[in-house]
């Protein structure tokens, strides 16, 4: 088996509602044999359930911290996709209440008390899940960072990094009632959310000003 470069292996992180799905099948595309799922089970790229990461992989996309895998693969690239943190948790609400996991225990006692939206964001594994997803690591530490609010322009930066063609824009696993860019919030429920999202807040503004200084630099 030959080793894999250390620049040609990636890891990208799936946060929850930032469009990593529509991320996930653009990859597998790329990657082929190499890519490999690490969700509730970690699946090769024929699907087969497997007990670790395969160590010829060389993209694994998931709902991981970042943490887990980069002491496996210290020199991996990473790769992440972040989202407005009201946004994103107003669209796991919604996701949860139309697609239950009840092996989730979020989504169980979302439906087991039906929880309120404000209630929902005030769980404590729903609050700075961003933060947590990035454990120990900067926004600085990744090789790219998608920004969900402008997807198009992320995406063909991130085809550019990676040396891919640019794919078609797709949006996968959206939610189908909801109209227009922003969720319609009263502005109080809007400060409530954000009041238990402060981390996720500073962290997407910093993801947000290093997109904005990438794409100066692009246009130089």
């Amino acid at each position: 088996m030959k080793p894999i470069p250390p620049h040609n292996r990636y890891l990208s992180i799936h946060i929850p509602k930032t469009a990593g799905v529509s991320i996930r099948n653009i990859l597998k595309e790329h990657f082929g044999s190499g890519f490999v799922l690490n969700y509730w089970q970690i699946t090769d790229a024929a699907g087969r359930v497997v007990e670790q990461v395969p160590s010829d992989a060389t993209c694994v996309h998931g709902h991981y911290q970042t943490d887990q895998l980069t002491g496996l693969f210290p020199a991996a690239r990473l790769i992440t996709w972040v989202r407005d943190p009201v946004e994103r948790v107003v669209s796991s609400y919604y996701h949860r209440l139309r697609d239950p996991d009840p092996m989730h225990p979020v989504c169980h006692e979302l439906h087991s008390k039906k929880l309120s939206l404000t209630a929902y964001a005030a769980l404590p594994l729903v609050q700075n899940e961003m933060t947590r997803y990035f454990g120990s690591k900067k926004p600085a530490d990744f090789f790219f960072i998608g920004i969900v609010e402008e997807f198009d322009r992320s995406l063909a930066v991130m085809a550019q990094q990676l040396g891919i063609p640019l794919p078609p824009s797709r949006r996968d696993n959206i939610n189908p009632e909801k109209s227009g860019g922003r969720y319609e919030l009263d502005f109080a429920v809007r400060q409530a959310i954000l009041a238990v999202n402060e981390q996720d807040a500073d962290l997407y503004a910093d993801c947000r000003r290093r997109w904005g200084s990438q794409l100066l630099e692009r246009s130089a």
